[in-house]
């Protein structure tokens, strides 16, 4: 007999099923790549606190991180014209993005070449780039074009006043930039996100809302807390007897510096449950939180909760969005399946969780981070895509009254807010004590730290991808 296949550490000792287990029976069978499983010893077991509070740790991200990895800038249909642009506000860095040619998008300094002002400071299109300040005025494609009172710079060489650019790449719709000259191609630092969302196109897909929110918290912070389900029975108790927190898969390749995933199925108890629930009450809670009063359907006979509720997401996601998604797998419908790459971005492979979340940090300030969250819908059939929608939340204002989400969806959110809060300000005030990290619950952790300790090395050679 061959060998069994493995889908758990040999130290998992939970009642839960695992997530191959959960799937394993689902009447619309889920794709090979998400019944592959990549277990990988991350020895980082603790880090020090300054990581997420101290202001020479933001500077060093600054300075060695940042400026060396591939960030998601925009969405290509947000530039879809000649002359359009969007402000990036990289960290450390302002950007415009500017589709510069039909089929041509490049990425350039957002600073006049004279005495430093902005060029733009908000989304925009235009035929040439002109300062606001004194005139000065580019070409698209970065060549200076005009020069007020030009006969006062005798010096200047207008070969030599081409505006400075980062590098530009695109994945699926996505626009993506690096400063560095020396990184390696964006095809290679995305590891296996290319492979795994093939079949999963965010091409045919538009970016529909964004939701905005400063959080008072690290931005390592904020999506630590995204990237592994360990956190439900405290952040999201209501969660419990459906959301298979213990039994979510966590996938590290060891040959995939930038790229994590887990998969937390939903219609699953937690083992932090206190009792075993029928397949029905786990449906009644799962129900009773999203459409909280109404009356729970009975389960047909040996149908699971989960079964039914991925049928259900289905049905509504079709109804929707007019796509036939009777073929999506019940994993692909119910489950939270989703991918993180490195530093800042989550994008999710998922019916229901058509979202991706980018974390940046807030400058000066290493316990505050700006949270974009984004919301994708399939582009029209006419081809007209409608510009996206920019929710800005102040302070006081919940996810779950914003008017975009469900309210049970929001809040979610706005739990998560509350608890990154606090986890922040424990970890600015609480000491010196490191932060420590389970070895399998929470190894996504672990492998950012091990990939951003290589970036803030004092050798240069230490960053994934060089030689």
């Amino acid at each position: 007999m061959g060998q069994q296949a493995k889908f758990a550490p040999d130290y998992r000792e939970s009642p839960a099923p695992l997530f191959q287990q959960v799937i394993a029976d689902d009447p619309v069978q889920a794709p090979a790549v998400l019944r592959e499983y990549s277990e990988h010893d991350v020895p980082v077991a603790q880090v020090s606190r300054e990581r997420y509070r101290s202001p020479a740790f933001a500077a060093l991200e600054m300075e060695r991180m940042w400026p060396r990895v591939w960030q998601f800038a925009c969405r290509e249909e947000q530039i879809p014209e000649v002359g359009d642009c969007v402000v990036y506000e990289s960290p450390g860095a302002s950007f415009i993005i500017v589709r510069s040619d039909e089929d041509e998008i490049r990425a350039y300094y957002n600073s006049c070449l004279h005495r430093g002002m902005k060029l733009c400071t908000e989304n925009t299109s235009v035929n040439k780039l002109s300062c606001p300040f004194h005139g000065f005025t580019w070409n698209l494609d970065g060549t200076l074009a005009h020069v007020p009172s030009r006969w006062d710079f005798p010096g200047m060489k207008d070969d030599k006043m081409t505006l400075p650019e980062a590098r530009v790449e695109r994945w699926q719709g996505f626009v993506f930039i690096n400063r560095d000259p020396a990184a390696p191609p964006l095809r290679d630092y995305l590891g296996h996100m290319p492979a795994h969302f093939a079949d999963w196109s965010y091409e045919d897909k538009y970016l529909a809302t964004v939701m905005r929110k400063t959080m008072d918290a690290n931005w390592k912070t904020c999506i630590e807390a995204f990237v592994e389900a360990y956190h439900i029975a405290g952040i999201h108790a209501q969660a419990l007897p459906f959301g298979g927190d213990a039994s979510t898969q966590y996938d590290v390749w060891p040959d995939d510096p930038h790229v994590s995933r887990f998969m937390e199925p939903t219609g699953v108890m937690s083992d932090q449950f206190p009792r075993a629930l029928s397949e029905q009450e786990i449906l009644n809670s799962a129900l009773s939180v999203v459409f909280a009063g109404a009356e729970t359907p009975e389960l047909p006979e040996g149908v699971k909760a989960r079964h039914f509720m991925a049928a259900g997401m289905r049905q509504a996601m079709s109804e929707a969005h007019g796509v036939d998604y009777s073929a999506v797998s019940d994993a692909e419908a119910a489950d939270a399946v989703q991918y993180s790459l490195f530093p800042n971005i989550i994008l999710f492979r998922s019916l229901g969780y058509p979202y991706l979340y980018r974390f940046l940090p807030v400058a000066g300030d290493p316990n505050k981070a700006t949270f974009e969250f984004m919301i994708f819908k399939p582009k029209p059939k006419d081809g007209f895509v409608p510009e996206v929608e920019v929710v800005e939340l102040g302070e006081n204002d919940s996810f779950a009254g914003a008017g975009v989400l469900p309210p049970w969806h929001g809040e979610i959110y706005d739990q998560d807010v509350a608890g990154l809060r606090m986890c922040q300000q424990g970890m600015r005030d609480g000491g010196d004590a490191p932060i420590m990290y389970s070895a399998y619950q929470e190894v996504r952790i672990r492998h950012m730290h091990q990939t951003l300790s290589r970036y803030v090395s004092d050798d240069p050679l230490e960053a994934p991808g060089r030689s």
